[in-house]
């Protein structure tokens, strides 16, 4: 008896695989993580996913069993579906798109009252999936109002502002970020990981979190931060980490933070990823509309995934490209199937450990929707059943060496120009003065090169966004004079994300001459008409030198992509000289 007790107890169960038979313990069926891999039972896994359209609209309902087929004929291995849904028809409704209102199928419809016909649907869902041997990413929450998300949570909490139809996507963001700091919004959606977490499958018997169906739980689609504001999003995603994890210890955790555009997004992004018990880090992306990170190219796609599997590498996590989509109508001279090919492509190459898109539905008219039901996507279903294949067949490749270095990749994409030597344009006003010292004025524009994320300019100023520099030159001279110090002066400032409050963001701006470190200043937005001009006083052998024998001298304005502060910097003309020939936004003062 004591011999069959040990037995029962170690739950052992006969897996069949490739036509081999492993005994293995109930919880070697969960996939775990080893580095940047994803594994079952010790073996490595790497997939391509789709998100699926079958919880919400009626007819995806009823079609939700072919569906999951055809995803599994095409090489599907993961199949990402909602597992939330807030709020009925006199609630928070869509912005744009009403194919889903009124909303007839939330998971809940009231703090109080639970939806079992929806939560029986999900129990098919994954019962349905295990039948086409798919996995099932489960996602908890949703930060937009197609089905309730944050802004029902927060109508729920007593505050009804967050939905609002004048702004981008109808959610005021920063009404929107109490979510993550109210108790009462906090305290409902505990409530809603302890019950889908500890829900019994009334098709299987099982708990979910006892499935090895159920591939990871993913706390919220998409969740957005207000710049500057991160640290509130950080410790909602620990609180609710720890708490889920407490209800499961069975099941791999991802954020759902969406992904980053710049270098300050991905340090933030990068943290948020390193809590304990987020287990995988996660991307989306869809290069058309946004344009923001000017993937405008299959090679530049290519360059954005090496950059997010780099930030993964370096935390030792799997990455999963949770959203792509593209439309039938392709991007930039690109074809739909050219830009799927890429996709794919790029994160084979890259390492990734899942490339997921959206959205495999019965319904051609969905946005960036992948049909099964009509021969225009045949090409596109034909890429995603060819890189299931090589998937599969490189599933334990490790990222290439050049992601390895995480200096090289800081910076998520830069732009940049350089004029050429001597070019008029570049070339100082300057002054000889009675005591021999000698001032150079620049006016914003005379750059000599630029590099920073984003680069704009206009009449008396010229602006970097982000991580970069812009470099002076003070040209040669023929003459040779005592130099007992330089001094370096310029009117800087921050360069404000579209979202951020001036009072909340500086920057942090180092001077390098000739490559030698000067020292940096931590600038904050300045009040209004009190220009606050920056000044550097170098005295320095190696740099006096140079200024001695008349060679020339760089000044690079740089914020690195190491500073504390990733703001960028804006060069503008002192407000006295803004109009006057010899403005004076640079100076670079030679004294005797």
């Amino acid at each position: 008896m004591a011999a069959l007790a040990i037995a029962v107890g170690a739950a052992f169960f006969l897996v069949r695989e490739r036509g081999e038979v492993f005994s293995r313990s109930r919880s070697d069926l969960f996939v775990r993580t080893q580095g940047t891999r994803f594994v079952i039972q010790g073996r490595p896994f790497r997939f391509v996913g789709a998100n699926v359209s079958v919880m919400y609209r009626d007819e995806d309902r009823a079609q939700m069993p072919e569906t999951l087929a055809r995803a599994s004929q095409a090489g599907i291995r993961v199949a990402r579906v909602w597992a939330s849904g807030e709020g009925g028809t006199n609630d928070v409704g869509p912005l744009a798109d009403f194919a889903d209102w009124p909303r007839t199928h939330p998971v809940r419809w009231t703090p109080d009252n639970w939806n079992e016909e929806a939560l029986v649907h999900l129990d098919k869902v994954i019962a349905e999936a295990a039948r086409h041997k798919l996995l099932v990413q489960l996602c908890l929450a949703n930060w937009w109002r197609d089905t309730g998300g944050v802004t029902q949570y927060l109508r729920w909490a007593g505050i009804a502002d967050a939905a609002d139809d004048k702004y981008p996507f109808g959610i005021n963001p920063e009404r929107a970020m109490l979510f993550y700091t109210n108790a009462e919004t906090r305290r409902l959606y505990r409530q809603h990981l302890e019950k889908i977490v500890t829900r019994r499958n009334t098709i299987t018997g099982v708990l979910y979190r006892d499935d090895p169906t159920i591939f990871g739980w993913e706390l919220i689609n998409e969740g957005q931060a207000v710049t500057s504001r991160w640290h509130e999003r950080r410790a909602w995603v620990a609180e609710m980490s720890n708490h889920l994890r407490s209800l499961d210890p069975n099941h791999i955790i991802t954020s759902g933070v969406w992904g980053y555009r710049g270098a300050a997004e991905r340090r933030e992004w990068l943290a948020d990823h390193q809590l304990p018990n987020i287990d995988y880090c996660d991307v989306h992306h869809y290069p058309n509309p946004d344009r923001d990170v000017a993937v405008d190219s299959p090679a530049a796609l290519h360059d954005f995934v090496d950059n997010r599997m780099a930030a993964a590498v370096s935390l030792k996590k799997p990455l999963v490209f949770g959203e792509f989509g593209m439309g039938p109508e392709g991007f930039n001279g690109f074809s739909q199937v050219e830009w799927y090919r890429a996709f794919f492509e790029s994160n084979i190459r890259a390492g990734s450990a899942g490339a997921m898109f959206w959205i495999l539905t019965p319904d051609p008219a969905r946005g960036y929707g992948v049909a099964y039901t009509t021969d225009r996507d045949k090409g596109v279903l034909a890429e995603v059943a060819r890189a299931s294949r090589q998937f599969d067949s490189l599933k334990a490749a490790n990222p290439p060496e050049r992601l390895t270095e995480p200096a090289r990749h800081l910076v998520p994409r830069q732009y940049a120009w350089t004029r050429a030597v001597g070019d008029p344009a570049t070339l100082p006003l300057m002054i000889v003065r009675e005591d021999k010292s000698i001032l150079y004025r620049f006016s914003p524009r005379m750059a000599r090169s630029a590099r920073f994320e984003k680069l704009g300019e206009g009449p008396g100023y010229i602006w970097g966004f982000g991580a970069g520099h812009l470099e002076y030159v003070v040209p040669a001279r023929e003459d040779r004079r005592r130099v007992s110090e330089i001094i370096v002066r310029a009117h800087l400032q921050p360069v404000l994300p579209i979202d951020a409050k001036p009072a909340d963001i500086q920057t942090r701006v180092t001077l390098f001459v000739n490559g030698r470190d000067c020292g940096s200043r931590l600038i904050a937005v300045e009040p209004g008409g009190q220009p606050l001009i920056q000044e550097w006083r170098i005295d320095g052998l190696f740099i006096r030198l140079r200024a001695m024998r008349g060679l020339p001298l760089t000044i690079r304005i740089a914020v690195t992509p190491e500073s504390d502060w990733l703001y960028g910097v804006n060069i503008s003309n002192w407000p006295e000289g803004y109009d006057s020939h010899d403005a004076k936004p640079v100076e670079v003062e030679v004294r005797r």
